[in-house]
C-alpha cells in the first residue's frame, strides 16, 4: 500500500507570461505580467498534498533567491526533503508563455537539481511503501539520468509512476530503457505516444520494454485518458468539462492526484477518474501548480 509519494529530482521556479501570440523569430509581443512560482515536479507535489497525501523531495534545491522561493513553498507544502540544501550554486528556472487557448510554450534553464549522483540517492532513507515520481526532464541530465536508472534497478518501491515529458525524443535510450524496465505506470499523451511510434487505443510496441504488471495511461486531453493494461481490453475514461486557459501542469495534477487516489485504496478506474477531474480543474485557471484541494474535487466529482 503507498504511504508516500518522494518526488524524485527537479523543483524549479516558472516565470509564466501570458501572450497574445508566439513572436515570430526576431520579432516582439507585448505581454502580461510575469509571475514567479514554484513549479517542474512541485506541481505534482501540491496536487498529491492538497488531496492529503504524505509528499517528500528526493532533489536538490539551490541556495540562491530561487531557491529560497522553492524552499518556502515546499515548507508550506509540509513536505519533506530527504537531501541537504545545495551550498554550490541555485536552482533552475523555466520562462514559460501561455498562448490565449491555454497552450503553453517553455524554454528551461537547469540549477542544482540536474547534480543528482548515486551518492545522493543513497543517502536517502527509502521507504518500502513508497511511491516514486520520475520526470522525462530528469533522465535528460547526465548525472542525474544514469543515476535515477541505478537506484530503480535496486529499488523496489511499491509503484513508480514515469512521466517522459515532451522532451521524450531526447532522452539517451539506454538510460530510458533501463527506467521503464522498472516503471509500473506509464503516463503520457497523446503527443509523445506520437514521438514513440504508439497510437493512443492500442500502444502495442512499448510492452517490451516494461514490466508484465504496468500500465499506460494516454492522456488525449478533453477525450479523457485510455488506460493499457497488458492481456487486457483497454478502456476509456472520460474527462470532465472544462474550460482551459493555462495548460501548465496538466499532467502533473493527474499525475499527483492519481497516486493519492491510488494510496487512498480507489481502484484504477475510479483514480483515473478522479485524476481526469484534477486535471479538468486545474487548466481552468492560471498557475503551475493548480491542483485542486480535497473539497474541489469531491465538488468537481459530484
Amino acid at each position: 500500500m503507498i504511504a508516500r509519494l518522494v518526488i524524485l529530482g527537479s523543483v524549479i521556479v516558472d516565470q509564466m507570461m501570458t501572450v497574445p501570440r508566439l513572436p515570430e523569430r526576431g520579432g516582439d509581443v507585448m505581454g502580461g505580467p510575469v509571475v514567479a512560482q514554484a513549479g517542474g515536479l512541485f506541481n505534482v507535489i501540491a496536487a498529491a498534498s492538497r488531496l492529503g497525501m504524505p509528499t517528500a523531495l528526493a532533489g536538490r534545491v539551490g541556495s540562491g533567491l530561487i531557491g529560497d522561493l522553492i524552499w518556502r513553498e515546499l515548507a508550506a507544502t509540509g513536505t519533506d526533503v530527504l537531501l541537504p540544501r545545495a551550498l554550490d550554486g541555485d536552482s533552475g528556472c523555466c520562462i514559460g508563455f501561455i498562448e490565449p487557448d491555454g497552450e503553453r510554450t517553455f524554454v528551461t534553464s537547469p540549477g542544482v537539481e540536474q547534480t543528482l549522483t548515486d551518492e545522493d540517492l543513497d543517502a536517502v532513507a527509502w521507504r518500502a511503501d513508497d511511491a516514486l515520481y520520475v520526470s522525462g526532464y530528469d533522465l535528460l541530465y547526465p548525472s542525474t539520468g544514469p543515476a535515477v536508472a541505478r537506484l530503480l534497478a535496486r529499488l523496489r518501491p511499491v509503484a513508480v509512476l514515469l512521466d517522459p515529458g515532451p522532451l521524450l525524443g531526447e532522452i539517451p535510450r539506454d538510460v530510458l530503457d533501463a527506467v521503464l524496465a522498472h516503471t509500473t505506470i506509464l503516463s503520457l499523451n497523446e503527443r509523445e505516444l506520437g514521438i514513440i511510434g504508439e497510437p493512443v487505443d492500442a500502444p502495442l510496441g512499448i510492452w517490451g520494454r516494461l514490466p508484465d504488471d504496468a500500465t499506460v495511461i494516454a492522456r488525449v486531453g478533453p477525450e479523457g485518458a485510455w488506460v493499457h493494461r497488458r492481456s487486457e481490453a483497454p478502456f476509456r475514461v472520460a474527462a470532465f468539462p472544462s474550460t482551459a486557459v493555462d495548460t501548465t501542469g496538466a499532467g502533473d495534477a493527474h499525475a499527483g492526484a492519481l497516486l493519492a487516489s491510488l494510496a487512498d485504496g480507489l481502484d484504477l478506474p475510479a483514480a483515473v477518474r478522479r485524476a481526469n477531474a484534477a486535471a479538468a480543474l486545474a487548466v481552468s485557471r492560471f498557475g503551475s501548480a493548480a491542483g485542486p484541494t480535497s473539497a474541489e474535487l469531491a465538488e468537481a466529482l459530484a
